[in-house]
């Protein structure tokens, strides 16, 4: 019988994540080598730490004030999931999601973020996060004489990546320059049929880019409109008082 060792977490394998039968000469392979595939997008992915472990079924909806914007969370939700299901299609069609209201913290970064930990453990999906102010940062940082990669390096693996979630467009400062820079990653994910998910804190007319850029990120998305309040503080609160529970029962 095969020698296992601690290395698996299943028990199943050496550790390789493959296992060897020597009688038919074949290879199969053990669900940790899936999941280290996981981890390993999941770490490419750039996800902040406090999201890194957000899923789309613990969204929240019932910390919103008003019953319609309960109903509308919800309905941002179902939506989310429905585009997990359906990632095929909306693979084939490069259709990605454009999330946005009009206060900040309503849930738009988190629900997205929930998205794209989906996609990479459902579908195996490169995904890639990145904040528009970061974004613009990075590529300026490769005009330094000391900066070991170029700014065409950066931009051809933002417009390559499988599902690009681009957050908080509209809050950088719109220069010739960053109108060119997104420009350039806009059109070229739309050419490629690619996946991109956005925040934003306005509707895409209301975005000061140019026309051009707007018309292609138009073309490319389908708008989900979530509630114009804050929850981060009732999220808090609502966390507070299940940890509360715990500690005084």
């Amino acid at each position: 019988m095969e020698n296992l060792t601690s290395k698996c977490p299943y028990s199943n394998c050496d550790g390789s994540g493959m296992k060897v039968n020597t009688e038919t000469n074949s290879v199969t392979f053990c669900k940790c080598y899936y999941d280290s595939i996981v981890d390993s997008k999941l770490k490419f992915a750039n996800i902040p730490e406090e999201f890194e472990n957000l899923t789309i079924n613990s969204f929240m909806t019932d910390c919103y004030s008003t019953e319609e914007y309960r109903t509308r969370a919800a309905m941002a939700k179902k939506a989310t999931a429905n585009f997990v299901n359906n990632y095929t299609m909306f693979k084939e069609k490069g259709k990605g999601l454009y999330y946005y209201s009009y206060t900040k913290g309503s849930g738009k970064t988190r629900l997205a973020v929930s998205l794209g930990n989906a996609l990479i453990k459902v579908h195996r999906a490169r995904v890639r996060f990145i904040t528009t102010i970061d974004l613009l940062g990075e590529i300026r940082s490769t005009y330094g004489k000391d900066s070991e990669t170029t700014e065409n390096q950066i931009i051809n693996a933002i417009k390559d990546v499988d599902v690009l979630i681009i957050d908080d467009i509209g809050v950088e400062r719109i220069t010739d320059w960053a109108g060119d820079i997104f420009y350039n990653i806009i059109n070229g994910r739309m050419i490629s049929n690619k996946i991109t998910i956005f925040t934003s804190n306005s509707t895409i007319d209301e975005l000061k880019h140019d026309e051009r850029i707007k018309n292609r990120i138009e073309k490319m998305v389908i708008p989900i409109y979530l509630p114009d309040e804050s929850i981060r503080s009732a999220i808090a609160k609502k966390e507070n008082e299940e940890l509360q529970d715990i500690l005084f029962k």
